[in-house]
């Protein structure tokens, strides 16, 4: 670990409006560099805008998130690391994925996780076990040829599910929970056929649901998660595996899957490849709607340069099994951004404000980019008031004229 800042440049900190206490965050190559590796940054930023955590790594960085005790865990995910660190930034312990290490030798002291691989986000339970993503592989007949065509060819398809994993601070995994074991292994939206996991070790494969974050939610001992290619939040019980409710733009659910679709009241507008998943203090859901497509096959999708993120909030009653949408920010044109990967919303505990992270902000040419292959990445944060007044923005990118690197940052994590 070596301490050397990305470029950033901090336009506007108003440090009386702002939560304190600091927001840690990743930042790693991103767009057309985003499978390149080679750094990643792990960056505190507290009230005042100074960055008092700053560390550098050979490896990309990934999730981090505050531990019960204090400290941070956060991941180096293509090298298979989890860390854990104080505040100031000393490595406490440290985990390696066998997956990862079966080659290898693992790091002096590191604790053994006898998984084949994790990603995307991590996250803790109270009683400390890790919440984790990991993902398996499994061969269905029948199964439609790409998520565009409403009549397409269908036969044999290796489609990739992501598996929710508890596993203790020893390493040990707890329990499982399969995601191809709990929704409809053969719904489509679009994305779910894309190659994604073809470079990560599943030949051919089909990206059917790409689970990307996940919350627990102390209220009633169930987990909600993410599924970027399903465009919907789902939640199950923690102790019987059972689908709760399914959050999410009705098109092209089945029963029984369609039984726990929440209804809609009011002007609810449906989150399209969301990421990062919370329960507020007051009960509420919260997310970073990427907004990608904005439709379900084979509805038209909505092209890049008209397309915006947003952070959006949804109060839910379970008992009724209908959602409201009770906040929202990014859709109007002076909050207009698009970030077509990555990103996170967080809700403040003292002040209310939502700080928000347009992870992967990917241009062509200058112009909006749907994906990030092949395109220039920055990142920016920022942290708005209850009544959507920017109080801290802070942009990720690389300005340099020749050779520009791209860069992203997956989400932010608030330390008291």
């Amino acid at each position: 670990m070596t301490n050397s800042l990305p470029p950033y440049r901090i336009e506007t900190c108003v440090p009386d409006q702002r939560e304190p206490g600091m927001m840690v965050f990743n930042v790693r190559p991103g767009g057309s560099a985003d499978e390149a590796g080679g750094v990643g940054w792990i960056i505190g930023v507290d009230q005042a805008g100074k960055i008092p955590l700053d560390l550098k790594f050979d490896k990309p960085s990934q999730d981090v998130r505050a531990l019960p005790n204090g400290n941070l865990l956060f991941s180096l995910t293509s090298a298979g690391i989890l860390m854990e660190t104080t505040r100031a930034g000393k490595t406490v312990c440290q985990w390696h994925i066998a997956g990862k290490w079966k080659d290898k030798t693992p790091p002096a002291g590191s604790v053994e996780i006898d998984v084949e691989l994790t990603h995307h986000a991590i996250n803790v339970f109270p009683n400390g076990n890790f919440l984790l993503l990991s993902a398996e592989m499994r061969l269905f007949p029948d199964w439609p040829a790409n998520d565009t065509e409403q009549d397409a060819p269908r036969g044999d398809a290796n489609v990739v599910g992501d598996v929710i994993l508890e596993v203790s601070r020893e390493g040990k995994v707890i329990d499982r929970w399969p995601m191809l074991d709990l929704l409809d292994p053969y719904r489509l939206c679009y994305g779910s056929c894309s190659g994604y996991w073809t470079s990560r070790g599943f030949a051919d494969s089909n990206d059917w649901c790409h689970a990307n974050a996940t919350t627990y939610d102390p209220r009633d001992d169930s987990i909600i998660v993410s599924l970027r290619t399903q465009d919907c939040l789902i939640k199950f019980d923690r102790k019987s595996g059972e689908l709760k409710w399914i959050l999410g733009d009705p098109g092209n659910w089945q029963e029984p899957w369609a039984e726990k679709l929440l209804t809609p009241l009011g002007d609810v507008e449906w989150q399209f490849h969301q990421h990062d998943c919370s329960v507020t203090s007051t009960g509420t859901i919260l997310c970073f709607d990427n907004g990608n497509f904005r439709a379900t096959p084979s509805g038209p999708k909505m092209p890049p340069e008209e397309s915006y993120s947003r952070a959006v909030e949804f109060d839910i009653d379970e008992e009724a099994m209908t959602v409201r949408q009770v906040w929202a920010y990014g859709k109007t044109p002076g909050e207009h951004l698009y970030a077509c990967y990555q990103g996170g919303a967080y809700r403040l505990p003292k002040t209310g404000n939502t700080f928000i992270t347009y992870g992967g902000i990917c241009t062509q040419d200058g112009k909006p980019a749907g994906v990030p292959i092949d395109s220039f990445a920055r990142a920016r944060l920022i942290e708005v008031t209850p009544e959507k007044e920017i109080v801290f923005d802070m942009w990720i990118e690389d300005t340099a004229e020749n050779d520009p690197m791209p860069l992203s940052s997956f989400r932010a994590e608030f330390v008291g």
